[in-house]
């Protein structure tokens, strides 16, 4: 009997040390992607000193500066099932990201942006046509949407929408929307937002080229009708972001750009906008949702596993080699003599 329950303690530590080996090494990384399926709006709101706003009183369209305006963010994710790459089991997803600014006092349109990124469900790295990423991506599914409503075939490297599972401590290359380019987001530390305990990023975008347009004369103070002008940006994004599941629990945009012709200098947009709180506390709601069961396929599980099966290996151990006690001798039995009477 204690062989056999020896036996059975055996077989359950044997399996459960290899689970504590299965879990992260395989069933992990087969389970810690973003979903296929996305359908999600995100809010971010505040002030701009100096925003550039286009509307039309019946005339025809008239630009001109606002100043001091609230402004609302809207940005909209959804996926494009229709993309070849959007199939059961792939590593690959296609999302399309549409974003409208507007000014809170009439809903009058600040800008308006389109994209669609195929990306690693796991790294979060958008397609590089260069390979530095697998190239399964088609390279019409990742494109910019211009202002006159054409597609543009643009690679979109860098991480896009969040960051990786397992976040680390380290920088990332982000991809950034004004210049189509990926840039540094540095780590700068840890901060709590909402309970959840983030790591923070910051990236700086430097004083870059944008565009060269015709523009009003009167927004750069010329008497002409027209003018081209150059377009110039430059910000500071925040991210605060859970590392089990690299979602972006809170982000803060700063951005600044103007426009020059010459020595004429003008200010278009000049503001700051950050999630609001809906926005955050459906992010946290989402981290609550996954991350107990990513730490428990990362780390959490495999440790009790592993604690585990190692108690009951050495217990059924024990009982296996363990000898029997070597029973008592029996007691002599003492002979009774009989003398027959005569």
């Amino acid at each position: 009997m204690r062989r056999a329950f020896g036996l059975i303690l055996l077989a359950l530590g044997v399996f459960a040390v290899a689970g504590a080996v299965v879990l992260p090494t395989y069933v992990y990384p087969k389970l810690a992607k973003v979903p296929l399926d996305q359908d999600s709006t995100s809010v971010l709101e505040g002030t701009a000193s100096k925003v550039l706003v286009v509307t039309d009183d019946g005339s025809g369209p008239v630009a001109k500066i606002r100043e001091n305006a609230k402004l609302t963010a809207t940005g909209h994710v959804q996926a494009n099932f229709a993309a070849p790459e959007m199939q059961k089991d792939t590593d690959y997803a296609v999302w399309l990201l549409a974003v409208q600014v507007k000014d809170d006092a009439d809903g009058a349109l600040v800008t308006a942006s389109k994209r669609q990124v195929c990306f690693d469900r796991r790294t979060a790295e958008g397609y590089e046509p260069n390979g530095a990423t697998d190239p399964k991506c088609d390279a019409k599914s990742s494109y910019v949407t211009e202002p006159d409503g054409t597609n543009t075939d643009k690679a979109q490297p860098g991480l896009n929408f969040k960051f990786p599972f397992g976040t680390e401590q380290k920088d990332y290359k982000v991809y950034d929307d004004n210049t189509g380019a990926a840039v540094t987001a540095k780590y700068t530390g840890t901060e709590t937002v909402n309970g959840i305990e983030t790591y923070k990023f910051v990236q700086n975008i430097p004083d870059t080229k944008l565009d060269s347009k015709k523009v009003p004369g009167s927004l750069i103070g010329s008497a002409e009708a027209s003018v081209t002008a150059d377009l110039y940006y430059r910000g500071v994004n925040t991210m605060w972001v859970e590392p089990v599941t690299g979602i972006e629990v809170k982000q803060q945009q700063q951005q600044h750009q103007e426009l020059r012709a010459g020595t004429s200098t003008t200010v278009v947009f000049d503001g700051t906008l950050a999630y609001n709180g809906k926005t955050i506390s459906q992010m946290v709601d989402q981290v609550d949702e996954n991350k107990g069961k990513l730490e428990f396929l990362s780390s959490t599980g495999p440790l009790w596993l592993g604690i585990g099966g190692g108690v009951l290996i050495l217990v059924a151990v024990y009982l296996l080699v363990r000898r029997r006690p070597t029973p008592p001798p029996a007691p002599r039995q003492r002979r009774q003599v009989v003398f027959a009477r005569t």
